[in-house]
């Protein structure tokens, strides 16, 4: 994946606003339906009673395996870092890896408003709380890029002090 950035910063920015908006627009929807769920104007009735269980318990399995996905494929990404790329080339695979980890939280983030949406149940506004934190405990920062990609001194210092990308 091609990004353009001049420097450290830029690179985050670029990261982090692809992040956020993985986030925010599944909380409108979940926001939605948990008011209208709260006002008891929701009231889906899809669902038998019985297949309720099997779905709360399916859903959690699910959502649980896509975060250890997520951080596992980010390890693998990164773990395949040669210490000779050039810090750019670095940088774009740190990008990759973390968006390809966004993208399985956000099908589990999904995962969780559908079983929302058919249930109307409070359990999968904690589920969506669990794909948050995964979001949350991974969200990119200049000095985790650096602990991440265990820079070079020199690219480390490139990194914090924010100046140009060769």
């Amino acid at each position: 994946m091609l990004i353009k950035f001049s420097n450290s910063q830029e690179f985050l920015n670029k990261l982090q606003m692809q992040i956020n908006v993985l986030i925010a627009f599944p909380m409108l929807v979940l926001i939605y339906f948990f008011l209208r769920i709260e006002n008891n104007s929701y009231d889906p009735e899809i669902l038998p009673m019985e297949t309720l269980f099997y779905l709360r318990i399916g859903v959690l399995l699910v959502i649980l395996l896509l975060v250890v996905l997520g951080f596992i494929s980010f390890r693998r990404h990164i773990e395949s870092l040669n210490a000779e790329m050039h810090l750019r080339d670095k940088l774009e695979l740190f990008f990759s890896a973390s968006l390809t980890r966004s993208y399985l939280f956000e099908v589990a983030t999904l995962l969780s408003i559908a079983g929302l949406i058919l249930s109307a149940e409070q359990i999968y506004v904690a589920y969506y709380t669990v794909c948050l934190v995964a979001f949350s405990v991974s969200y990119p920062t200049l000095h985790r890029i650096n602990q991440q990609l265990k820079l070079k001194k020199s690219e480390r210092e490139i990194i914090l002090s924010r100046k140009k990308i060769k």
